[in-house]
């Protein structure tokens, strides 16, 4: 269980460094462009169009402000990123080229607060983090059909819970120092144990 448990949040770590990576690229990019004399075009008209082809698709407020911008990249990533009147980001959603895919939702600073995205092995999960970007709460299910929830206090793992492709389930509490506390199974079988570690102080 050790082991699942620490697979599933270095996973979830990863996609959210991932992310966080494309986000950050993706709102350089935005104040680049928006930076650039060029970049809005003066009309005031009303067009219409049946198809319209481009690699970049940008929507600018009533201020000239940048507020919607979609884009693709030559790896076969794509992202649309949502801004507030701010300039700050609020929605992200991303493909990546190896069949993964993302979104997160920004708090009014612009961090990072909710993430849900779906992995090319066929897994998915959600994770929130707090004001100072740190896990809190972590939801997934694993391709092999096995799911997981986890709870963090501000640095440390404190409770996690899951079920097993093969038919078990569990449930383990830490303390603040990331000891094991109490752990409860049932088996695939139908039997059940619910007991303390053996002196309330095993490490992980």
């Amino acid at each position: 269980m050790e082991k699942t448990i620490d697979e599933q949040l270095t996973s979830m770590r990863s996609t959210l460094r991932r992310q966080r990576v494309f986000n950050v690229v993706l709102v350089c990019t935005i104040v680049v462009a928006a930076l650039s004399p060029s970049y809005f075009p003066q009309f005031g008209g009303v067009a219409t169009f049946n198809t319209v082809n481009c690699k970049t698709w940008n929507v600018i407020d009533d201020n000239g402000n940048l507020r919607i911008s979609a884009t693709t990249t030559p790896d076969g990533s794509t992202s649309m990123t949502w801004l507030d009147k701010d300039g700050k980001p609020r929605i992200g959603a991303s493909t990546v080229a190896d069949g993964s895919a993302g979104m997160m939702w920004f708090d009014k600073d612009g961090k990072g607060r909710v993430s849900a995205n779906t992995g090319a092995d066929g897994s998915a999960g959600m994770a929130w983090l707090d004001k100072d970007g740190k896990l809190r709460i972590t939801t997934g299910t694993a391709a092999d059909g096995s799911a997981r929830m986890t709870w963090f206090d501000k640095d440390v793992l404190r409770i996690s819970t899951g079920t097993e492709a093969n038919g078990n389930a569990g449930m383990t509490w830490f303390d603040k120092d990331g000891n094991y506390r109490i752990t409860a199974r049932t088996a695939a079988d139908g039997s059940t144990v619910t007991l303390p570690t053996t002196d309330l102080m095993l490490k992980p």
